[in-house]
């Protein structure tokens, strides 16, 4: 297959401007649409920077945020690029006036595809920012950036997704750099600074759907995170993918990053992104002489759509939209229902095409029309097909959906809504508190749908379309071979993940930690989870307390039961919810009783176990598997896992990560 989409994307998180120019769309509030990655000659050039960003508030004052995001050059040669880079060093850190879009720029590539990327951190060196430390269980090194292509099934080794690696900023000091290749036992290939090339190539047949990307350094992904660094990845197969279907070919597009930029109000305006905003149970002093940390304050809550708030999406009386919604935000549950300004009407109707990028594939009941699952508001006791549904409805960070949004036949507001969080002693929202008509006092407007025929075009109003896919169809897409039914299906879990929290007695060298089976990340001692190639795996995976996100790298699973009602059909994921027990949770349960809501008014305080099989397949090396809830992945909440071949024993070699900081004379 040809290489193709040469992205070298300098730190391809993208901070991209908008060609439909966003001042105009921002001040009607519509939402505006991430750029394509910026091609120049056939390469990308995109660079990190702290920069000021401007959110426009499509119902009140807009936001200014600084953060360490990343910036476009557009469609600048050579020459301009490099004086541009001048021209921000010159000013880094200052109020850069900016009309970009605080979200990254979306990446389109084919089944057979290579990505190169070019991947440049431009940001500044910060002693003072953990850059000169190495932790297995505190946040740092926010300026330290690596590329995870979240999703994909491509190799983990080398300039593949791999995020073992550490680019480090330009002027990163040489004892810094000597004190990375040790913490990797020597292999300095995994210490690079300034610029790194990747080239991740995508298989031939590899599900068609949406993914994503973000910086993966451990110790630092939830600030990077909640900075805004992230973006849309879409793999698109037009034989044998959705994009196949003329149904969503004919229909607009609308690309959704879900964001939660947690940033900290000062006294003058912009906000900043810190340590603190992020982790607040964290310690944030690395560094000789650094002052004393700044107090926990309230950050912002409230999420941002590709860089806006209160955006809206205008639709047509009985349009039909493909809209392909990302989760990216640090820990965040989003219920993905649409419901009405108030009692009455009909909200607009949302058919799952895929979920995690794979097409969801089910079969069709006697006489039931041939469409794809229509989302509902949360089965209260759900049985397998209710439980499927909240499975989709509920969209965890890490996750993704692609789905086809059909407008009703009458004009009206629609409200996707962000309901407030859980407080103990009472455990709100319930399951049947949820996709109400109304915005109501305890829950925040995330985006607006308008219902509308323009009023100036009246029957001239250009045609939309108005199909939808049939469900027979999607069956037919490629998607990965079903692992229920095989010969070799474990009867009972082969692998097991527990997620937590201990204190200084057990991590003393963090003061507690976020832990896998009371175990924080440790790259000391080699690998901590085996997977070999081949092996069908039976998973099964709770919460001792909160609410987590089970993601693993390179390979998905298939979700089949969760608590004690099994899937009506299976899921494919690569991350999957995991709630707390309602009784020992209390408040941090995101949900009372979780999605299957069989615990929630019992005396019983287990959380849900989740089950679902996987297999590791085609590619050895090292991957992680860990909580997307990042601030608890930085906190410790991660494991090193190595695949390999059968009879082969692992190879990855025992490092040991450094707890001095360097660098900062």
């Amino acid at each position: 297959m040809s290489i193709i989409k040469r992205i070298r994307a300098a730190a391809i998180l993208g901070m991209a401007g908008t060609g439909m120019g966003l001042s105009a769309a921002s001040s009607a509030g519509e939402l505006v649409q991430p750029e394509p990655v910026p091609v120049v000659g056939g390469v990308s050039q995109l660079m990190a920077f702290p920069q000021i960003f401007t959110l426009p508030n499509g119902d009140g004052a807009p936001l200014k945020v600084q953060a360490n995001a990343f910036v476009s050059f557009g469609d600048r040669k050579g020459t301009e690029v490099k004086a541009a880079v001048t021209a921000r060093k010159q000013v880094m850190g200052a109020a850069l006036p900016t009309n970009e879009l605080l979200a990254g720029p979306t990446i389109r590539a084919h089944p057979g595809d290579t990505l190169d990327i070019l991947f440049t951190n431009g940001l500044p060196f910060e002693a003072d920012e953990g850059d000169g430390t190495m932790f297995n269980a505190t946040p740092h090194g926010f300026d330290v950036l690596n590329l995870h292509t979240h999703g994909l099934h491509v190799s983990p080794q080398k300039d593949g997704d791999n995020v073992l690696l550490n680019i480090y900023p330009a002027d990163t000091p040489a004892d810094v750099m000597a004190m990375c290749a040790r913490d990797a036992n020597g292999d300095a290939s995994l210490c690079q600074k300034g610029d790194f090339h990747y080239r991740i190539r995508i298989p031939d047949q590899h599900p068609a759907g949406t993914y994503w990307y973000h910086p993966h350094k451990h110790g630092a992904v939830a600030l990077q995170l909640a900075s805004g660094m992230s973006g849309a990845l879409i793999i698109q197969d037009e034989k044998n993918g959705i994009d196949s279907l003329p149904a969503v070919r004919d229909a607009a597009e609308k690309v959704m990053l879900l964001q939660g930029i947690e940033s900290v109000p000062n006294l003058t305006s912009p906000q900043r992104v810190t340590c603190k905003s992020v982790y607040p149970f964290a310690r944030c002093t690395y560094a000789d002489r650094q002052p004393a940390p700044e107090p926990a304050q309230k950050t912002n809550q409230k999420l941002s759509v590709n860089g806006q708030l209160n955006p809206t999406v205008t639709m047509a009386p009985g349009e039909v939209q493909l809209w392909r919604v990302v989760n990216t935000t640090v820990g965040t549950v989003v219920p993905m229902c649409l419901v009405p300004e108030k009692a009455g009407p009909a909200s607009p109707a949302a058919y799952v095409l895929a979920a995690d990028g794979v097409p969801v594939q089910r079969p069709l009941d006697q006489g039931e029309e041939d469409l794809p699952l229509r989302l509902t508001a949360p089965v209260v006791k759900p049985d397998g097909k209710g439980v499927v549904n909240n499975e989709l409805l509920f969209l965890a960070p890490g996750q993704r959906l692609d789905m086809m949004v059909k407008a009703p036949a009458t004009p009206g507001r629609y409200y996707l809504l962000q309901p407030a969080a859980s407080q103990a002693p009472k455990l709100v929202p319930t399951m049947a508190d949820l996709c109400q008509p109304g915005k109501g006092p305890d829950v925040q407007l995330v985006l607006t749908v308008n219902v509308t025929q323009p009023a100036s075009l009246g029957a001239a109003a250009p045609a939309v379309s108005t199909a939808l896919p049939k469900q027979s169809d999607l069956n037919k897409l490629y998607a990965p071979a079903s692992l229920v039914g095989r010969a070799d299906l474990p009867t009972s879990p082969t692998q097991g993940v527990v997620f937590g929290f201990t204190n200084g007695t057990y991590a003393p060298t963090a003061g507690g930690a976020s832990v896998v089976n009371g175990r924080p990340f440790n790259g000391e001692g080699g690998p901590q989870r085996i997977l070999t190639l081949g092996q069908t795996n039976l998973w099964g995976v709770m919460s001792a307390a909160d609410t987590h996100m089970f993601h693993i790298h390179t390979n998905p699973f298939q979700v089949v039961q969760r608590g004690q009602v099994q899937y009506d059909f299976p899921i494919w994921r690569d991350t999957v919810l995991i709630n707390c027990a309602p009784i020992v949770g209390g408040g941090n349960c995101t949900f009372p009783g979780g999605l299957s809501n069989l615990n929630s008014q019992t005396a019983s305080n287990y959380g849900e176990v989740v089950q679902f099989l996987s297999q590791a397949l085609d590619y050895t090396g090292a991957i992680v598997m860990h909580c997307h809830n990042t601030s608890h992945e930085d906190n410790g909440m991660m494991e090193l896992v190595e695949m390999v071949e059968p009879g082969k024993a692992p190879t990855i070699t025992p490092h040991a990560h450094h707890h001095e900081p360097v660098g900062h004379q």
